[in-house]
């Protein structure tokens, strides 16, 4: 969400800039920067202290207001973050936009959210990178929160080779069930009960593989071979096999194909739809997600969002990407993930999530 606010002072009008400028928001932006003239104005200032991100739609609009600003008045950049200035830099907007307070050399950071599938989990060796190890230890070491942020629940999470590693949170079901460092449920995001009616008559018509998952428990229908394949893809673990007893549900596994999902997109209003392998999906709140996640521990623990950052590589990582201070997209992310990534890092085996934490200076 963008939100851009003016003000005007001895013929300096500044635009103080929240959000990110991207391809949803350019056309919002341009129509903020010209709703009123600016003629006589000695300077325009774009101060983008709460700004996460531009695209190249934004800097379009930039290059609009260049040509329609006199040469004698000046185009002003303060406050800066790391992933602005990249941009800046890669496309020689310094010649356009003179940075005046650039803090990238002492951008803070408080807490950053990793995904584990892909991310921190390679499954190409079934362990995280002793690299990702070491830089996890040194970043809570340097006093920045590290939070496992995953659309894994609990029960599978305890039994995969990385919960020997100290985090500061548990952001589960992709975010839909929040857990302190202790483990204890903080916040939730079920899905609506209505929807809920429907999803459990799919759970016991069995013509799909389809799982519940409650707070507590998670129980699948029936098992075939795309469950037991899928999950062994990924290290995951199958469910019992359970009747549903009326709990909240807060997530719903299915194990389909392309048709199967497509029809229940078309189907379900009150739940979106994320894979995160070619036969295994997530159905989760239309209100939930990742993003969600983020924003209730950012409020637990009264932190900022621009001093945040998130690690992903999947379809269910793009709204988490997108909401932190600083999206990283790795190596062996989807397309689309890293269209949506402020920086991009290396391969999961080739120690992307180090490099990146030492590319913006959170560890050495």
């Amino acid at each position: 969400m963008l939100d851009v606010r003016r003000t005007e002072e001895n013929n300096v009008i500044t635009f103080h800039v929240k959000g990110r400028i991207d391809s949803d928001s350019a056309k919002e932006f341009e129509n903020w920067i010209f709703e009123e003239k600016l003629d006589g104005a000695v300077a325009v200032i774009l101060d983008f202290q709460e700004m996460d991100f531009i695209s190249s739609a934004g800097l379009r609009v930039l290059l609009t207001l260049r040509r329609r600003l006199p040469s004698t008045t000046s185009i002003e950049a303060h406050h800066v973050n790391a992933a602005v200035q990249e941009v800046f830099d890669l496309t020689g907007f310094a010649d356009i936009v003179t940075v005046k307070d650039s803090v990238v050399a002492t951008q803070k950071f408080s807490a950053v959210f990793f995904d584990v599938d892909g991310t921190l989990l390679s499954h190409a060796t079934g362990k995280v990178p002793e690299s990702a190890r070491e830089a996890i230890r040194k970043l809570r070491a340097n006093g920045i929160h590290a939070i496992i942020c995953t659309g894994r629940d609990l029960v599978e999470l305890e039994k995969l080779p990385l919960m020997d590693l100290p985090f500061d949170g548990f952001l589960t079901l992709n975010g839909n069930l929040c857990l302190d460092e202790n483990k204890k449920l903080f916040a939730g995001n079920e899905i609506d009960p209505g929807e809920v009616d429907i999803l459990v008559r799919i759970f016991k018509a069995s013509k799909i593989p389809f799982v519940l998952i409650g707070e507590k428990n998670r129980y699948i229908n029936y098992v075939d071979d795309i469950v037991i394949d899928t999950q062994a893809s990924t290290q995951g673990t199958i469910p019992d096999i359970g009747e549903y007893k009326g709990e909240k549900i807060y997530q719903c596994l299915a194990f389909v194909k392309s048709k199967e999902r497509l029809m229940l997109e078309n189907m379900l209003d009150e739940c979106i739809i994320t894979s995160w392998n070619e036969t295994g999906i997530d159905i989760i709140s239309k209100h939930g997600g990742k993003a969600s996640g983020l924003e209730k521990f950012i409020k637990r623990y009264d932190l900022l969002r621009g001093e945040t950052m998130a690690f992903g590589d999947g379809e269910n990582d793009i709204d988490m990407i997108r909401y932190a201070g600083v999206g990283v997209a790795m190596g062996n992310g989807i397309k689309s993930l890293k269209s949506a990534a402020d920086y991009i890092t290396t391969d999961i085996d080739d120690d992307g999530v180090a490099n990146a934490l030492k590319h913006f200076g959170l560890i050495d």
